[in-house]
């Protein structure tokens, strides 16, 4: 049974996740953390243009493509969870595995559990000696060479980094090393080379988002035109990535782990819900035991399974019958009964919004549409939930 399916799934721990909504806030690495130092990160010497770019007020500013300005930190010391939390995106070049001052596995943790929480990451991994951020999120880039030029799919092209504010790029040139991913790990594939092969990803993981990109180069100095200006491919799909991963992390208030728990309509005595997030597969979905009354005062129980959506979940609701109390109960006898339909909303961490909307056979039976607005009963410290919905 679909119910069964859901129940035995993992539940997620979630953590809280802050952005600055008054400007974008880029993350990278410092060249100078690692021994050589890397060229290929935000203040790198392969990623000048990446930066000027980034930071030109006509392309991020007030009077720019996008209003918003962007800040760029290089972290030079240790990543931890909360470091990650000042930035909208974490950018990730290429960094070999082997590097002196190479990422720890405390610092690939954080950046789960950051992402997880809600970050947006882009990483690059050029080949499987430096694969050791794309390993902690899934996907890692083969060992043969990828044939550019790079083309979206018939997906990506109509995903924000290949249609949004900077133009819609449609060929990206690669440079250097310029690998593909044999096995995408159920990320969806946003763009291949000309053989069909993977080379660019994202995902949902967690409430967060990453973009894998398997060559550094479609972003760095390489393949970007000279000086701030936006006049290639290459420039499009870098500035309009950022936008996009940038305005993901500062929009999205989901469904999310810290909202599990009992919930109570204050003003219906006898009626409430339990809600729960759960992980079935790569899709974040919620199953709610919603507890009422029939038309003829019997108490009643309602099942409501839905994936997530941002803040709502269209849910499928259930009744069941069958059970007998004690020790004369035999699961093979309950039954799932299709009930209607419900919409969930996550108005803050401290209320939400249901509407169930019976099927023709239980509007027969005389039950009608209703929404209930519920407050939370108590919050779990080891389950914080983001401040408030956007």
């Amino acid at each position: 049974m679909r119910i069964q399916g859901l129940i035995t799934a993992a539940a997620f721990a979630a953590a809280t996740f802050s952005v600055n909504v008054q400007a974008i806030d880029v993350g990278s690495i410092a060249s100078s953390r690692f021994d050589p130092p890397i060229p290929w990160t935000l203040d790198g010497n392969e990623m000048t243009e990446t930066r000027a770019k980034l930071l030109n007020p006509a392309n991020f500013g007030p009077e720019g493509t996008v209003q918003e300005t962007i800040n760029i930190t290089d972290l030079n010391g240790q990543i931890t969870y909360s470091s990650l939390t000042a930035f909208d995106v974490f950018l990730i070049g290429f960094i070999p595995d082997d590097n002196d001052n190479d990422l720890t596995p405390g610092e690939l943790s954080a950046m789960q559990e950051w992402v997880a929480a809600g970050g947006t990451m882009i990483i690059t991994c050029d080949s499987p000696d430096n694969d050791d951020v794309c390993s902690a999120f899934g996907p890692v880039p083969s060992i043969e060479d990828a044939d550019p030029p790079v083309n979206p799919t018939p997906a990506g092209s109509i995903r924000p980094p290949f249609n949004g504010p900077f133009g819609a790029p449609t060929e990206l040139n690669m440079a250097g090393l310029r690998k593909y991913f044999s096995d995408t790990g159920g990320f969806q594939v946003l763009a291949e080379d000309q053989l069909g092969n993977p080379v660019i990803l994202e995902a949902l993981f967690g409430q967060g988002r990453v973009v894998i990109l398997s060559d550094v180069d479609m972003i760095s100095d390489d393949t970007l035109s000279p000086a701030a200006g936006i006049s290639n491919d290459n420039d499009r799909f870098l500035a309009n990535l950022v936008t996009y991963l940038a305005n993901e992390a500062i929009d999205t208030f989901f469904i999310n782990p810290g909202l599990n728990g009992n919930w109570w309509d204050f003003t219906r005595s006898g009626e409430g819900a339990q809600l729960e997030v759960i992980i079935n597969g790569e899709v974040f979905s919620v199953i709610l035991t919603f507890y009422s009354y029939d038309t003829e005062n019997n108490q009643i129980f309602l099942v409501a399974l839905g994936d997530i959506d941002g803040n709502t979940s269209e849910l499928d609701v259930f009744i069941t019958d069958g059970g007998l109390w004690g020790p004369d109960f035999d699961p093979g006898l309950v039954q799932e009964s299709p009930f209607g339909t419900g919409t969930l909303t996550a108005i803050s961490c401290e209320e939400i919004s249901l509407v169930i909307t019976p099927n023709e056979t239980y509007l027969d039976l005389g039950f009608v549409a209703h929404q209930w607005n519920m407050g939370k009963l108590a919050q779990n410290p080891a389950l914080p939930c983001p401040l408030e919905a956007n």
